[in-house]
Formats: structure tokens, C-alpha cells, sequence
């Protein structure tokens, strides 16, 4: 690499490291969301971004006396390159995006044994000299990405079936943003395949110059998202106890009633629960009370969250498509009074959150799910028939 070649690539390290710096500076000592609504944000998780950030800027540095003491071995550079990557980096970004899915779970020790196998080539091909010790390195790196990615996809699918089975308004909850966040990753990774398989250093260090911008999307992004993401109440360690000890007996009464042929604990428990429900939400009119969580209804119900678990998924129905459809039946008998009144209706806008929707949007999105059809076409087929 030439003088100036390396001066222009230290300005462009300069000006990333500083935006790192500075998005993690606003994670860790800003409270207040500078991007997103006043939602009360998780500041566990901005602390976490903020170090995480932090670990990536470091990661920067350490490419700086790599790219100057290895210019002339573009082999050995990429291979370091993509040594530290696996054992530091791409164990803490899925520590970290399982974290943004609010999995609240500690340090996972298979990712520790993954980063400590990654060093494995690299310290193989230093100590014989072998070329296919480089391609193991490749080789193992395309696999621990690919390994990642596939766990992060499993870990959002949970995590969007546990949202559906205990919230009915999404809107900052939602899992898009994880497949976004997962894009701009597959995104970045495409670009560090480009560069490692080039034997050119100009073209590799091109394109490393659109690595790092992807790079910075994809923190960006991250940014974005937690400055969005409404903090979620989790589970107390009595709750969960107390939740598994109701299952536990309920599945001892029902060994017991299907050695007699009589009816389980279980039918009984999805009676009784569609009765509370009756009562307390449907007649109640429950459902029109904003973000309405299943731990609220639970609470009113004077049940637990087990018990309205069983309930709905004795009815093939979700806690999300259960409070939803009696907010867009709500609506529409709401619309279809308006359409009788002589004094100016209300909007829809208006209709959908005295429905129990937090915004439009998301009722929008809601009844497009629960009847098939959307707003409009529904509009359509209400003015035919009158």
C-alpha cells in the first residue's frame, strides 16, 4: 500500500471510528430518545448498544497496525481479519441481537467454544505454513455466519410467537425491524465475502471502504431500533414458579381422569376460562383498553397466563387475533351506527382508537390479518349492501 494510499485509508478510519464513538457516547449518557417517540426504552439494552459499539470502534483500531504491518501480505491480513471477527465479533453482535429480542438470557457458553474453535486455522496455518489451512479459515468463518444467522431466525420467530401470544397492540414490539436489522447484516457479510476472496489490495481495500459504510447502516440501524423499541416487562422468577407448579398438577389430574374416562382438568380449565373471559373482557368490554397485555387480563380474570394460554390455543387463536377481532367487530358496529346518525361521522382514524387501537396503523395492519381483506375493500362491500 502506498503513503498516500494508507493516508486516505487512516482519514476514512478516523471518520468511522468517530461516528462509533459518538452513537455509543449518545447510548450510554443519553436517557432520552433522539430519534424515536416517548416511549420508555430499555436502558439495559442502550448500555449494552453503547459497549457494543464501543467493542466494534476497538475492533477499527486494531485494523489500523494490521492493514500497516501486513500491507504486503494480503493473505495473512485477511486471514487475521477474519480471525478476530469470529472470535470477538460475531459471538457478541448475536449475543447482542438475541438481547434485542428481549431474551434476557446471560452469556451463552456455546458461543464462547465457538470463538475459541475460530482461532483454531489460523493457528494451524502460522505453525505449518499449509495453504488449506486458509481456506479452513474461510471455510469455518462462512459456517459460523450462516450458523448465527440461523439461530437469530429461530430466536425472532419465538420471540414473534410469544408477542402474539401476550400482546394485542404490536406497534413498538413489532419483529420487523429484526429482519431489517438482519438485511443490512447479510448485506455487510455479501461485501466481506467480495473482499476476502480478492487477491487485489486496491480493489480489497475499495472494497472495504463499502464494507465499513454497510457497517455503519447496519449500527445505525441498532440505533434506530432501540430508540424505537418499547421496553417489555419480564417474567418474575414467582410467576414463572408458580405457573409451572399449575401445570405440573394439571397434567397429574389428567393421567388421573383418563384412567376413569372422565373429563380432564384441562376441559375444565378451558370452560371456566372462556366464561372469565366472557364476563370480564368481551361484556366488560376489556378489549377497549389501550396496549392491553395478556398479564392484565389475567389479572382482571383472576387466572393466570398458563390457564388463558390453553384457552386460546384450544381455539386455534393467538392472544394478538383473540383481542383483536372483538376491537374490529367493536369498529364496525361502531361504523355501521355512524352510517345511521344525521350528525357528522367520525373519521375512521378516530373510530379505530375508540376500537382499543393505539393508531391507525396498526389497526389497519390488524384487520388486514384477522378478516383477510383490508380497510377499504371492507368499506366497499359495507356501502353495496347498503
Amino acid at each position: 500500500m502506498t503513503t498516500i494510499a494508507f493516508y486516505q485509508y487512516l482519514i476514512h478510519f478516523t471518520v468511522i471510528l468517530t461516528i462509533l464513538i459518538t452513537m455509543a457516547v449518545y447510548l450510554l449518557t443519553s436517557r432520552r430518545n433522539a430519534f424515536g417517540s416517548e416511549l420508555i426504552t430499555d436502558q439495559r439494552l442502550r448500555r449494552k448498544a453503547g459497549w457494543l459499539i464501543l467493542i466494534y470502534a476497538f475492533i477499527y483500531l486494531a485494523n489500523i497496525p494490521m492493514v500497516l504491518w501486513l500491507a504486503d501480505d494480503l493473505q495473512l491480513l485477511q486471514m487475521a481479519t477474519v480471525t478476530v471477527d469470529m472470535t470477538i465479533w460475531c459471538p457478541v453482535v448475536l449475543h447482542f441481537l438475541l438481547e434485542l429480542l428481549q431474551d434476557r438470557r446471560h452469556w451463552d457458553n456455546r458461543l464462547l467454544l465457538i470463538s475459541v474453535l475460530a482461532v483454531m486455522p489460523l493457528t494451524g496455518w502460522l505453525l505449518t505454513g499449509y495453504t488449506w489451512w486458509k481456506w479452513a479459515v474461510y471455510g469455518m468463518y462462512i459456517a459460523e455466519v450462516v450458523f448465527f444467522i440461523g439461530w437469530y431466525i429461530r430466536a425472532a420467530i419465538a420471540y414473534h410467537r410469544f408477542l402474539a401470544d401476550n400482546y394485542a397492540d404490536l406497534e413498538h414490539k413489532e419483529v420487523t425491524w429484526s429482519w431489517i436489522i438482519l438485511s443490512s447484516m447479510f448485506f455487510s457479510l455479501i461485501n466481506y465475502l467480495l473482499m476476502l476472496f480478492q487477491g487485489d489490495m486496491q480493489i480489497c481495500v475499495a472494497l472495504s471502504y463499502i464494507l465499513h459504510f454497510a457497517d455503519i447502516l447496519f449500527i445505525g440501524i441498532i440505533v434506530w431500533y432501540i430508540d424505537h423499541q418499547q421496553v417489555l416487562e419480564p417474567l418474575t422468577a414467582e410467576a414463572v414458579a408458580e405457573e409451572l407448579a399449575m401445570e405440573e398438577e394439571a397434567d397429574t389430574d389428567d393421567t388421573s381422569n383418563m384412567l376413569t374416562n372422565q373429563p380432564t382438568k384441562d376441559d375444565i380449565i378451558v370452560i371456566k376460562t372462556g366464561a372469565l373471559l366472557r364476563k370480564h373482557c368481551e361484556e366488560a368490554q376489556l378489549f377497549l383498553q389501550h396496549d392491553l397485555s395478556l398479564k392484565t387480563v389475567a389479572q382482571v380474570c383472576n387466572t393466570n397466563r398458563t390457564y388463558l394460554g390453553r384457552y386460546f390455543a384450544s381455539q386455534g387463536l393467538t392472544y394478538y387475533t383473540y383481542i383483536n377481532k372483538l376491537r374490529i367487530n367493536h369498529f364496525q358496529s361502531l361504523y355501521r351506527e355512524t352510517l345511521k346518525g344525521e350528525n357528522t361521522p367520525p373519521t375512521l382514524q378516530q373510530l379505530s382508537i375508540d376500537s382499543g387501537f393505539v393508531s391507525y396503523t396498526t389497526f389497519s395492519r390488524a384487520f388486514l390479518a384477522c378478516t383477510g381483506i383490508s380497510v377499504r375493500q371492507w368499506l366497499e362491500q359495507v356501502k353495496l349492501e347498503e
